[in-house]
């Protein structure tokens, strides 16, 4: 009975895991970024089919792919395509990894082997996995092993009759049918009516109930969310999704004081669940809880007092007050019906403050619609990648002394179909939420790598390009793999390609960041510290890294206006120099300032005055008019 309950579980998580997973479907693999590329077998179901009415892959494999993702942190990509082209993308390198049921050892790109999959069938035994490509670098392999090891045999039985329970369904009411229809024919139909109504209210119960904690499930959320709020009382309503940081209490306190939190926090909830309120666990680590309150105030004391229970715990107490719960909350308008919408708009509402010492967040309508904008920016930068709408436009920089164009910064501009070009401001920040930076990052630096080949044996080939690259993308521990893997691609110098570290944020690992930024000056690669003098540019960053050029930040030549603004212009440039550090002075627009930067000792200057940033096909033109006396 508890595996039947499993499975039920399991096979309404899957209904729902496409609004929480991270796994994608595409028709290309242009681009790179923080995903791994899967060729799958768009035929094999109940392990792997491609559904065409959800334009999406699904089956046990990509559901087992849902869950590593969740564990791991890496997204995976599946490529649509027939089921020859999944062994044609494999030999072609084109994606990391290739679903196979065959024999393996006979492929010519095979690398590595995880299996997901062993059932019987027709009293064989059937066997399916991933196979990783050479293309695949070892630390993705590791990480998608360990986080697959971690899936837990009921788990991965669950799936696996997630989809024989689906098949049994669809044939269970053709046979309940034909029984009824038979039984008709009897004196006893009407006794055996009332028994197969009894049994089928058992276990509508029991799809609505969460076999570890007893308490309702998302079926049950639905259900009740639905039928229990009248429009008449929507008004008096409050939804508040609670999120349990699963990852830290199995790390610091072991599965099983997981499993007791589970129990605690679900006594705890339906101790505060009145009549007509709902409670549920909706995923492994949430729950959702619908409750009445007069005004704001009174839902912010009665949602407080029960985080504060929650956070509580007995088991948590030595953790110096660290808190294990967060949550959001929203009161509900008259025209929010959509449960699954309100959940996931939550939910990432949540993890905003997740891992902070804020432990409930307030939603009003804009926040919430703001996920679902966010959501859709997403997915056009996604397709964005696919098109190749990013373009790579450059701006020149010149020697102060000679005036000669000696370089130029690779700046990026998206094509967008719809809005025409649209500059980095409007689509950056949307990036580093949806988590694609470092996917950008590493695109344009191809393009750039690109560019200097096509420039090599030609006039233009002394000029350098500098890539910028955001703190969070130098701090990921295969960023050098993947900075060789493009550039070997590539036949140039590499040393007229410059790393350039720009200002968006703190490193979330300065030491990852540190030796990945020195491991650049061994392959090659000069190093830029952009915006010295802003945001997280500071003068410590000249110790912690081997620069070879810093950019004064247009704001500091803006306070050359008055005295001190030019000593603070002239010192800094004086302590780079001490330090064996080139300068580059950013934002020149005026002949006022290009007259002060000119008579400094500064060694290049970059802005308007003497380029604009320029599309790649007028860039040699401008070049050629402007060495031309």
């Amino acid at each position: 009975m508890r595996k039947c309950m499993i499975a039920i579980f399991l096979l309404i998580l899957s209904c729902v895991q496409p609004a929480f997973a991270e796994v994608y479907t595409t028709e290309k693999t242009e681009g790179l970024g923080d995903c791994i590329y899967v060729a799958g077998n768009p035929d094999n179901y109940p392990v792997e089919f491609y559904d065409e009415e959800n334009n999406a892959y699904c089956g046990i494999i990509p559901d087992m792919l849902r869950t590593i993702s969740e564990r791991s942190g890496v997204d995976f990509v599946y490529i649509n395509g027939n089921k020859a082209d999944k062994n044609t993308m494999g030999e072609n390198l084109q994606v990391e990894i290739v679903s196979s049921s065959e024999n393996i050892s006979t492929l010519s790109y095979y690398k590595d082997y995880l299996e997901l999959v062993s059932f019987e069938k027709d009293g064989k035994t059937v066997k399916s996995g991933l196979v990783f490509t050479s293309l695949t670098d070892d630390v993705l392999i590791s990480k998608t092993k360990a986080a697959a090891s971690e899936i837990p045999e009921d788990v991965k039985s669950g799936i696996y009759l997630s989809y024989v329970a689906e098949n049994a369904k669809i044939n269970y009411i053709w046979i309940v049918i034909a029984l009824v229809f038979c039984l008709s024919l009897l004196a006893s139909v009407i006794l055996l009516i009332f028994r197969i109504k009894r049994i089928r209210k058992e276990n509508e119960a029991d799809k609505m109930t969460d076999s570890e904690t007893g308490m309702g499930n998302l079926q049950f959320f639905k259900y009740h969310f639905r039928y229990t709020i009248s429009d008449i009382s929507r008004s008096l309503y409050y939804i508040a999704y609670i999120i349990l940081d699963s990852s830290y209490l199995r790390s610091y306190h072991g599965d099983s004081s997981f499993d007791d939190i589970l129990k605690y926090t679900a006594s705890v909830l339906s101790e505060h669940t009145g009549d007509r309120e709902i409670s549920a666990r909706i995923t492994e680590n949430g729950f959702a809880f619908a409750f009445q309150s007069t005004n704001d105030d009174d839902a912010k004391k009665r949602l407080t007092e029960v985080m504060n229970e929650l956070n509580s715990f007995e088991a948590l107490k030595e953790e110096n007050n660290k808190l294990v719960f967060h949550s959001a909350v929203y009161h509900l308008g008259s025209s929010d019906r959509n449960c699954e919408i309100l959940l996931f708009n939550l939910r990432k509402n949540c993890s905003r403050i997740f891992g902070t010492e804020k432990q409930i967040v307030f939603c009003d309508i804009p926040s919430m619609n703001m996920i679902q904008e966010e959501k859709k920016i997403t997915e056009s930068i996604l397709k964005g990648f696919e098109k190749n709408e990013f373009k790579m436009y450059l701006q020149f920089i010149v020697d102060n002394k000679t005036k000669k164009i000696v370089s130029a910064e690779a700046l990026s501009r998206w094509d967008n179909p719809d809005k025409g070009l649209v500059g980095p401001g409007k689509y950056i920040g949307n990036m580093e939420i949806a988590g694609l930076i470092s996917k950008h990052d590493f695109y344009m630096f191809e393009l750039a790598c690109r560019q200097l080949e096509k420039w090599k044996g030609t006039a233009f080939e002394n000029i350098a390009i500098s890539c910028n690259f955001t703190r969070i993308t130098l701090s990921k521990e295969n960023f050098i793999d993947k900075l060789k893997m493009i550039s070997n691609s590539y036949s140039f110098d590499k040393s007229k390609i410059a790393i350039e570290i720009t200002e968006d944020a703190m490193e979330k690992d300065r030491e990852t960041a540190t030796n990945n930024v020195r491991l650049c000056k061994e392959i090659g690669f000069r190093v830029y510290l952009d915006d010295l003098g802003s945001g997280y540019t500071s003068l410590a960053n000249l110790c912690d890294y081997p620069i070879d050029v810093v950019k004064i930040d247009r704001d500091i030549l803006l306070k050359t206006e008055n005295e001190k603004g030019k000593d603070l212009f002239t010192g800094i440039i004086a302590l780079a120099h001490s330090l064996n550090i080139k300068v580059i002075c950013e934002g020149v627009e005026t002949e006022e300032q290009n007259t002060l930067v000119s008579s400094s000792a500064c060694d290049f200057v970059q802005g308007w005055y003497y380029s604009k940033a320029l599309p790649l096909e007028e860039c040699e033109s401008f070049i050629s008019k402007y060495d031309t006396p």
